[in-house]
Parts: C-alpha cells; structure tokens; sequence
C-alpha cells in the first residue's frame, strides 16, 4: 500500500529565484515548524547520491534522505525511510510563460507502517508541508524581487 499526498502553488517569479530558495536547506527551519533542522550529511549539495539529514519537529524524527535524481533548477528527487515508512519525494518547479513558476510537490509513503497513517494524519501533514512550501514560495519572490532592484 502507497499513499501519495501533492501540493502546488505558483511563484511569482523565475525558477532560478525558486531554485535558489529551495536549496538553502539550512533554512528551511526558518521557514515552518515542520523541520527542526536540514543539513547535507555526505557528498556535494544536491548532487545525486548526496545525503541530506532531514530532523521533522512534529512528531519528532529523524530522515536521512538520499538524493536520486536532480535536474536543476527544475527537478529534484530523493527517498528515505522512517520508522518503517519509506518516503520518496519529488520537486519540480516549471516556467510559465507570464514569467512565474510552478511549483509541484509530490510525496509517496511506502511500507508496512503506512497503515498506521489515517487520514488525519494525512491531512495534518499534507498542511504542514503546504505552510513550508508556501514559506518557500515568499522567499523565492523576496530573492527574485532583491535581484530586480540590486
């Protein structure tokens, strides 16, 4: 059994103004509870293989999340496994033509302890990850407006 959750929004701005602000990992505590801490534990910062150490706040874990396939500034993917779910989550954020970006998020947890994940639990998760990836969203729109007017 797999369960797949998806978000997106779109950025008022240039993907290279997203890409930016999604792979400043460090901060992505400063922009949502959902993470207490993100940092690149092996190799170079999204290049595949790469391993990112992912601390979810709420409930308190631990990912260690490795990268599978990276096309920047447009695509990233990487997979790993908690308390026996296995979670592979992938990224792609793809120009419009009125100069925005959209921004696709898709998740699937995999593994004998999806049972356990009802659908509160779902919902629960599903909004914390939209407040970080709408958090994502306003810093990618504040870089790209610094751009314009440096």
């Amino acid at each position: 059994m797999s369960i797949k959750l998806d978000y997106s929004t779109t950025a008022k701005c240039g993907v290279e103004s997203v890409w930016q602000a999604f792979s400043e990992v460090e901060r992505w505590p400063e922009w949502s509870n959902l993470f207490s801490g993100a940092t690149w534990i092996e190799g170079e910062p999204w290049a595949r293989g790469s391993k990112l150490l992912l601390e979810v706040a709420q409930p308190s874990a631990k990912v260690k999340a490795a990268v599978s396939e990276v096309a920047a500034p447009q695509q990233a993917i990487w997979t790993g496994s908690v308390m026996g779910v296995t979670i592979t989550h992938s990224f792609k954020f793809i120009p419009q033509a009125d100069e925005t970006t959209l921004m696709q998020s898709n998740i699937e947890l995999s593994g004998p302890a999806t049972f356990f994940i009802n659908n509160d639990m779902k919902k629960k998760g599903l909004e914390q990850f939209a407040q970080w990836f709408e958090a994502m969203k306003s810093q990618a729109e504040k870089v790209a407006a610094e751009r314009k007017f440096a």
